[in-house]
């Protein structure tokens, strides 16, 4: 059991560390790029999308931790608990990403990326 909670903790690390900070909250494509940056606006894009990704990989991993948890410790246990809203936190992130990803995208013109 040990090993498995270190594993996980290696695994958010690792995550975080190659995500790097989730997305901004105030972050908008008027202040990340200027208007005409195209090149700012796709590598924002592209770095966005790659974040969700790893983030979605990251949420799914809690989420099955948490299925088997269930079966081996219960449904009410404080370990299935937690790698639940871990989940749910990462799967929240993910999708901030993402959103983020498509507004940037939005903003290119066509067949720009």
């Amino acid at each position: 059991m040990d090993y498995r909670k270190g594993f996980g903790i290696g695994l958010l690390l690792a995550g975080v560390l190659l995500t790097g900070a989730p997305a901004e909250a105030g972050e908008t494509g008027a202040t990340a790029c200027g208007r005409s940056d195209y090149d700012c606006m796709r590598d924002l894009m592209f770095h966005y999308r790659s974040q969700a990704t790893d983030l979605k990989l990251i949420a799914e991993r809690y989420a099955r931790e948490a299925d088997f948890e269930a079966k081996a410790l219960g449904l009410d246990s404080a370990g299935v608990q937690k790698s639940r809203e871990l989940a749910q936190k990462f799967w929240a992130q993910a999708q901030e990403a993402d959103q983020l990803a498509r507004d940037y995208q939005y903003q290119l013109p066509h067949n720009a990326y």
